[in-house]
C-alpha cells in the first residue's frame, strides 16, 4: 500500500460520524436515507461522509433498482494496522538510498585502494567500518587469532583494535583463543560494496599459511610492534597533580602526560633526599609518606591519535589551575592556611 493511501484512510477515519456510518455499513449495506435516518444525522451529513469515505476507498456504491446503495470495501478492512503502515514507496526508496549514500561517503573517507586509513571515533561511522571489514571472514568457520590478525592486517595496520571492537560489538564471539563470527548480527547493510579490493580466497589462504610460518624473529619483532600499540590504546592518565605538606599545608601543583610516573618519580626522589624543595623532604622526613599527600586534580582525555602533542593542551589546563588556585587562596588560608606554590 503506498503511503498517500494510508494517509487517506487513516483522516477519513478520524470522525466521530464517519465511524458511526462505517459501523453501521459493517451490519448491511444501506442508501444515504437509511444512514441518516439509524444515525440521527442530515441526509446532506450522511452524503459528506460518504464523498470521503469512497475517496479513501474505504467504501463504494452500487445502484440497486431506484437506490444508490453504499458497501463497506471488505479487502480494506481485512488490511492489519501493520500492513497498513508498512508500504513500499518513493518515500522508503528516497530514505535508502539516503542511508546508503551516507554509508558510502564514510567507506570513501577512511578507505583508500582498499586499505583503512584511521578509525573513526564516532560509533556509528565505526560501525560502518567494522561492518565492511567482517566481510572477510566466512560466517561457517572458525578462525585462530593468527589468522583473525594476519586477514585484518591486509586492510589497518592495527589489526588489535579492529579484533578488539568486533569482540566488543558482539559481531564475533571469542573463546579459547579462538574466533566465530555471531550468526544474528546484523549490519549497516546486507549489500556487499566493493571498497575492499581484497585478493581472491586462493590468495588470502596462501597469505594466511605464509604468516603461520614466519620465522620466530619475524614472530618476536610482530610481538614487540603489538605490545607498543597496546600501550598506545591503554592511555596512561595525564593531567594536573598537587602534592600537599601536611606539616604547613603548602601545595604544589603540576602537570604531565604520564601521571603514574611523575608521582613516582617524586616518592622515589623524596625517599632517597635529593627531591628539589625542601619544604617536601622535611614533612617527608618527618612523618614518611604520612606527611605528604599525592592528589590527582584534573585529567586530559586521551585523542584517537597516538601521535598527538598534549603539551600545550597541558600548559593550558596547567594554567587554569593556577587561576582557580590563586582565586580561592583566600579560603584556603582560611580554611587551611594554605599557601599556592606553582613550583612543580
Amino acid at each position: 500500500m503506498e503511503i498517500s493511501e494510508s494517509i487517506k484512510i487513516l483522516k477519513a477515519l478520524a470522525d466521530s460520524s464517519r465511524l458511526m456510518i462505517i459501523n453501521s455499513l459493517i451490519q448491511k449495506a444501506q442508501y444515504v436515507e437509511e444512514l441518516a435516518q439509524r444515525l440521527n444525522l442530515a441526509v446532506s451529513t450522511v452524503s459528506f461522509h460518504l464523498k470521503k469515505l469512497e475517496s479513501a476507498n474505504l467504501v463504494y456504491k452500487k445502484k440497486e433498482q431506484y437506490y444508490v446503495v453504499f458497501h463497506i470495501n471488505e479487502e480494506i478492512f481485512n488490511y492489519t494496522l501493520k500492513e497498513m503502515i508498512s508500504f513500499e514507496n518513493n518515500y522508503k526508496k528516497v530514505q535508502d538510498e539516503r542511508i546508503q549514500n551516507y554509508r558510502d561517503k564514510v567507506l570513501n573517507t577512511f578507505f583508500d585502494s582498499g586499505k583503512l586509513r584511521r578509525m573513526p571515533s564516532q560509533s556509528k561511522k565505526r560501525l560502518i567500518i567494522l561492518d565492511e571489514i567482517i566481510k572477510i571472514f566466512d560466517i561457517n568457520k572458525i578462525y585462530s587469532e593468527k589468522e583473525i590478525d594476519s586477514m585484518i592486517g591486509e586492510i589497518f595496520d592495527d589489526y588489535c583494535t579492529i579484533r578488539r571492537y568486533f569482540v566488543d560489538e558482539k559481531m564475533m564471539f571469542r573463546k579459547k583463543g579462538e574466533y566465530r563470527l555471531n550468526l544474528n548480527y546484523r549490519g549497516e547493510s546486507s549489500s556487499s560494496i566493493p571498497f575492499l579490493k581484497l585478493a581472491n580466497d586462493d590468495v588470502k589462504k596462501r597469505k594466511i599459511k605464509k604468516h603461520l610460518t614466519k620465522t620466530a624473529g619475524q614472530n618476536i619483532m610482530s610481538t614487540r610492534s603489538e605490545i607498543k600499540r597496546n600501550y598506545k590504546m591503554t592511555h596512561p592518565p595525564m593531567g594536573v597533580y598537587q602534592i600537599k605538606n601536611k606539616l604547613n599545608d603548602n601545595i604544589y601543583f603540576g602537570s604531565s602526560v604520564n601521571l603514574n610516573a611523575i608521582i613516582n618519580r617524586h616518592k622515589a626522589e623524596l625517599n632517597i633526599g635529593i627531591h628539589k624543595i625542601d619544604d617536601l623532604k622535611q614533612a617527608w622526613n618527618m612523618y614518611g609518606e604520612d606527611g605528604v599527600i599525592f592528589e590527582i586534580i584534573d585529567k586530559l582525555e586521551p585523542k584517537e591519535d597516538p601521535d598527538y602533542n598534549y603539551t600545550e593542551d597541558l600548559a593550558t589546563l596547567k594554567d587554569l589551575w593556577s587561576e582557580k588556585l590563586k582565586e580561592s587562596k583566600k579560603n584556603y588560608f582560611k580554611l587551611h592556611g594554605t599557601s599556592i606554590k606553582n613550583k612543580l
